[in-house]
């Protein structure tokens, strides 16, 4: 591995060397167009590779010598040739042309670049520059709202540094992974989440969403590429274009091409400073009228009677101690309320982690550790949780080159301070790319990136962060009170649980029985600290070695060593003793060998055919090793923080392993007739590791077909004016896939059990015969280019069949095994495309460039196994909770849970009942009202939602006056089915504005059991009903019970699994836009750098990102794009982070 690398540093710098050697006659100039400087011009030496690009103030530099023609090309203008004389500066002028789309460029597979009206699939490009002209904190939020198809997703909400979910068309696996493959510079990547906890992170859970429980989120693979070194990416979308890739390319491509140098005048150094400010500015609209508590509320009206007081006469607050609370309650109103039980037999509350306690009053309240606060809002309490953060990057590359080479040199620095508490982020890149012209017939192009990143404290996606804290926080919480005399000494915790701790007659420490056991404290001392050191490189050397027949030979790496410490406090969040140590070591490395040839020939048969044959292997190797050892018990001595310090003895290591190969064999075949009927045909087997021999090797063949018909049909142009270019595309593919290693063989699973090692058979039994999973795909569509292309449109249809899947099909119990792993059940997509383009207005000084994409996308169950219903893809909250299921005939993301149940149209309800199955009732002045009323739920969980969107798609502004433009993003997304777990907890725990009304007296009279009233109570409406012996609904009465509105909240809402609520009363269509990105550039002008000598380039950005949301369908203050987990099962919602946005600046220079 060393060895190649020294080789690949070795050709950069020879080939910097190189540069100067080589020095010949240099050419220099400006292109201009009407309105001005024309950047991204190729300028091109005709007959030969040697080319450079204009800068951005439509600069170029290049060596020629007298008699070269320099050809000037630009998509939308018509192209220019100049012979070189003996003068050293050229200038031109291009004009718009009404032919542009002849002359586009795309990368498709293995880089190779091709005429875009040769390509009958569908591809999308984005530049460097739109990229990251909105200072995107990854690459896949960098392109979202720019590429029609593309789903996006955001693993928490969009936490800095996240893991995102790109899928190509939707899903094509029911439970494997249908995540994009990432190319950089012709190497595969590891993009999947960094690992942390010594699970596999290319288990069906990391990649798949059957565990959408906590989980700390350190990012995907893409994360660690610099964005400023990025020259251009290129998605290929269907399978037809993906094909060559083989099973890794069946979701989809994401092809990244990074800078590599160019010729280019001055010092040919560039230096970019960017500067973000990130601000949460919205979470859920919290009340602030009231605060702790729970049970005492739905007893009484009076305020004064639901703090319990002290012999001192202080009010103290209950907590989490059931106990004390009930006991209080008894000795408070004489006798127990509800003869047959109390409230918390019927909802099993935690008042310490909700806001149902008195009304607010200012007044003096004896905290547990004996000090006097005032009973008061704390508005800004998530704010402690969520800081205004910042991101600083720096950027320095050197590059240059000549006829015969070019190289590009750079390092990144960004710091980051997270918006999540004590969470900072650290990343040093070296990107190296370098093209060499060993000889007439030999080139060679090497690029390696190197990358440091370290991250403190990533959060948990999930039921973690947000989940135990702020929606479980009660309206009264000072996190940074919580409190500061309880620290002893080195900042450890006291023992909260130990009243000799604290002064005489102090209360109960109140939040020992829930998440907000200081989380304050907890995470600033509890830390997790994640380091990778990553190294990815390649290197492609080609021989044209005749006039007909070159080959490529190229091999490329991706190796990271990812460790990870944990270190806990000796003392936990209750002051008890603790403390603990982890270790954790991930090692990843993917190598990618490849060699192809290709026979090309032109002008056959008339000068009307020109045709290519390319051929090739390719070798793919993945190799994963995972290790982990902790502590177990507490730490003997304080502070020193080694596996050997636990109160027990060092448990046995933990180990994962995963290692993958394929071997390929591929073809290609391009046609093309008189430049406007092209054909390709694509062959590609691959031979897989983790399938048995015999069903190891799967073929699959694709073809596609681009008619240019505006170039066809003779006179249809003089005919139709208006219309500059037509082509019509169709392909047809067909891919395969493969499964996980260790999928197919029964292995015992090694485990530990008291420090003795165990064995154990899987859940899951594994079957020989699996063969690889098959899709089969069609696409069609048609490109027009209208009024000499200022009006561009792009349609593209499709429809794909994937089989033969893979999946753990249930068994009955008594075999012994949950599963069999099978060939079962199949996947339909349909879908639509359509990408229109257009420049309204072009003058000298202004121009207004617009362009709006979007994308129709549905994944249909067709098959299952026999015998087999629906299958559990993933579960939320547990057997009360929520999951994700499939069905036969139902579409793919269908959110199941438990529902209410109707009786002709009108909800049923129960009332509740106590410990002797008779409804809770109490008596006051002689009169018996019923305490409670309930819903009545579906006894299985039933179809309350779909996560698929009907329309996802994005419109993107651009207008330029003089020296200035304006950049203006904006993303939607259309239909989709969320359950706002986040909204659930917050409506249940009394922490809205939602949960007021009957609180303020908005309610309907309700006499309490202590005999005061209010206007507080709720009336569910619905009837309560009777049945016979069979089940069966007999008769219906309407409810006119009047109860507490507790019942209603917490009954309808409440997000714990073990209440049972009717969850879709969280789900709800979830429809957004948003203003993405705006940028506000200044370009200096040309002839000002010019009087400097030495500036080549120097522009500034004033830069908005995620601003605010046009329009939402959920409820203020939910998180539209909030979702848990990169995995399959989306549409699933729960402590996800607040609304974010930023404002910035980007200096970019060159020299």
């Amino acid at each position: 591995m060393k060895r190649m690398y020294l080789r690949c540093l070795s050709i950069l710098l020879l080939s910097f060397l190189t540069i100067t050697a080589f020095a010949q006659k240099t050419i220099t100039g400006t292109v201009v167009e009407a309105s001005g400087p024309l950047p991204g011009v190729s300028v091109a030496i005709k007959g030969t590779t040697k080319a450079t690009q204009t800068d951005g103030n439509g600069k170029f530099s290049i060596s020629a010598a007298e008699g070269n023609i320099l050809v000037f090309k630009s998509v939308g203008y018509t192209s220019k040739e100049i012979t070189v004389g003996a003068s050293a500066t050229i200038n031109v002028k291009l004009e718009s042309s009404a032919n542009s789309l002849d002359e586009v460029q795309v990368t498709t597979a293995f880089g190779i670049k091709k005429e875009k009206r040769a390509l009958g699939y569908s591809t999308q490009e984005v530049s460097g520059k739109d990229l990251t002209i909105g200072q995107a904190p990854t690459i896949a939020q960098g392109l979202m709202g720019k590429v029609a198809g593309l789903q996006i997703s955001q693993s928490g909400g969009g936490v800095e540094g996240g893991s995102s979910r790109i899928v190509v068309r939707g899903n094509t696996s029911l439970t494997g992974d249908n995540r994009a493959l990432i190319i950089v510079d012709g190497v595969a990547i590891n993009n999947d989440p960094a690992n942390v906890n010594g699970n596999n992170t290319s288990s069906v859970a990391a990649n798949t969403g059957a565990d959408v429980s906590s989980n700390n989120d350190w990012g995907t693979g893409m994360n660690f590429i610099n964005q400023d070194d990025i020259e251009s990416i290129t998605v290929l979308k269907g399978p037809a274009a993906a094909a060559l890739y083989g099973a890794r390319g069946g979701n989809g491509v994401i092809l990244i091409t990074r800078k590599k140098g160019s010729n280019r005048p001055g010092l040919g150094i560039d230096y970019n400073y960017s500067y973000r400010h990130t601000n949460p500015y919205e979470l859920q609209n919290f009340q602030n009228e009231y605060g702790q508590g729970g049970v005492a509320s739905m007893l009484t009206a009076d305020n004064s009677k639901m703090f319990p007081v002290n012999a001192a006469g202080q009010r103290y607050q209950i907590g989490n101690n059931y106990t004390s609370a009930g006991e209080y309650l008894s000795n408070s109103f004489g006798t127990v309320p509800y003869p047959n039980g109390k409230a918390t037999d019927a909802y099993f509350s935690y008042p310490g982690s909700q806001s149902w306690g008195p009304r607010f009053d200012n007044l003096p309240i004896l905290n547990y550790d004996g000090v006097l606060r005032p009973y008061s809002a704390q508005p800004d309490n998530w704010k402690a949780f969520f800081p205004d953060g910042s991101v600083v990057s720096h950027n320095v590359a050197i590059s240059g080159g000549n006829d015969n080479a070019t190289g590009r040199i750079s390092y990144t620095r960004n710091d980051t301070k997270a918006n999540i508490l004590n969470s900072n982020i650290q990343s040093n890149v070296f990107n190296l790319g370098s093209t060499l012209k060993v000889s007439k017939k030999v080139s060679a192009e090497v690029t390696a990136s190197y990358v440091n990143f370290t991250r403190l404290n990533a959060p948990t996606v999930g039921s973690g962060y947000l989940g135990g804290v702020i929606y479980s926080m009660p309206r009264d919480y000072n996190p940074y009170v919580d409190f500061d005399n309880t620290y002893g000494p080195n900042n450890s915790r006291k023992d909260v649980l130990t009243p000799s701790n604290f002064p005489a007659g102090s209360p109960a420490y109140p939040y020992s029985g829930s998440y907000l056991a200081n989380q304050y404290w907890n995470i600033n001392n509890n830390n997790t600290l994640f380091n990778r050191n990553g190294l990815t490189g390649g290197m492609k050397v080609m021989a044209d070695l005749t006039d007909f027949l070159n080959v490529t030979a190229q091999g490329g790496v991706d190796n990271s060593n990812d460790v990870t410490t944990v270190k806990n406090y000796p003392t936990d969040v209750l002051g008890q003793a603790n403390g603990a140590y982890k270790l954790a070591q991930a090692k990843n490395l993917s190598t990618n060998l490849q060699a192809f040839a290709r026979l090309h020939k032109d002008n056959l048969f008339g000068k009307e055919i020109n045709a290519s044959l390319t051929a090739g292997v390719e070798s793919y190797y993945r190799n994963d090793y995972v290790s982990s050892n902790r502590t177990d018990g507490s730490l003997v001595k304080p502070f020193v923080f080694a596996l050997n310090n636990g109160s027990n003895p060092v448990p046995q290591p933990e180990e994962t392993k995963y290692t993958k190969k394929i071997n390929s064999a591929y073809s290609f075949l391009n046609l093309s007739y008189k430049n406007y009927l092209f054909l390709e045909a694509t062959a590609r087997n691959d031979w897989s590791s983790t399938l048995a021999n015999g069903s190891n090797s799967y073929f699959y063949p694709a073809t596609n077909l681009s008619y240019v018909f505006t170039d066809g049909i003779k006179g249809l142009q003089n005919s139709l004016p208006w219309l500059s270019f037509g082509k019509l595309k169709l392909s047809y593919a067909e891919t395969g896939s493969d499964t996980d290693p260790y999928s197919i063989f029964n292995l015992l699973d090694v485990t530990t059990n008291n420090g003795q090692q165990a064995q154990s058979l899987p859940g899951t039994l594994k079957f020989e015969g699996v063969k690889p999973q098959k899709s089969r795909s069609f696409e069609a569509g048609i490109n027009l280019g209208l009024f000499k292309n200022r009006l561009n449109i792009d349609l593209t249809g499709y429809t794909m069949k994937s089989f033969n899947q893979i999946l753990d099909n249930p068994l009955a119990l008594s075999s012994g095994f949950n599963n069999v792993k099978i060939n079962t059940g199949s996947l339909g997509n349909t879908g639509f495309e359509f990408i229109i383009s257009g420049s309204p207005i072009k003058t000298r000084d202004f121009s207004w460039d617009v362009s709006i994409s979007g994308a129709h996308a549905r994944t249909k169950v067709l098959a299952l196994q026999d015998g087999i219903e629906t299958l559990t893809l993933g579960t939320f909250f547990g057997g009360n909770g929520i999951s994700q299921r499939v069905k036969v005939g139902e579409n793919y993301g269908t959110l199941y849970g438990r529902d209410f149940t109707y009786y002709n149209g009108q909800k049923i309800v129960m009332r509740a009942e106590g410990t002797d199955g008779q409804p809770l009732q109490y008596t006051v002045n002689g009169k018996t009202y019923y305490a409670g009323t309930q819903w009545v739920k579906t006894a299985d969980e039933v179809p309350i939602g779909n996560s698929q969107p009907m329309l996802t798609g994005g419109i993107t502004n651009t207008f330029k006056y003089k020296a200035f433009s304006l950049y203006v993003l904006a993303d939607a997304k259309i239909g989709g089915d969320t359950f706002f777990g986040s909204y659930a907890a917050g409506m249940g725990s009394g922490n809205l504005v939602e949960t007021l009304k009957e609180r303020d007296g908005g309610g309907l009279p309700l006499v309490y059991p202590d005999g005061t009233t209010s206007n507080s109570g709720v009336n569910f409406g619905g009837v309560f009903v009777t049945r016979d012996t069979q089940g069966n609904i007999t008769s219906a009465t309407p409810n006119n019970d009047v109860v507490n509105y507790q019942w209603y909240y917490q009954g309808t809402f409440s997000a714990w699994n073990h209440l049972g609520a009717p969850r879709s009363a969280s789900v709800f269509k979830n429809s957004w836009m948003k203003l993405r990105e705006v940028a506000l550039t200044y370009q200096v002008p040309a002839t000002l750098l010019q009087k400097t000598k030495f500036i080549q380039n120097l522009s500034l950005s004033l830069v908005g990102r995620d601003l605010f949301y046009i329009f939402t369908t959920i409820p203020k203050g939910l998180n539209p794009e909030g979702v848990n987990g990169i995995g399959n099962m989306q549409g699933i919602e729960y402590g996800s982070l607040p609304k974010t946005r930023s404002f910035g600046f980007t200096i970019r220079s060159s020299f």
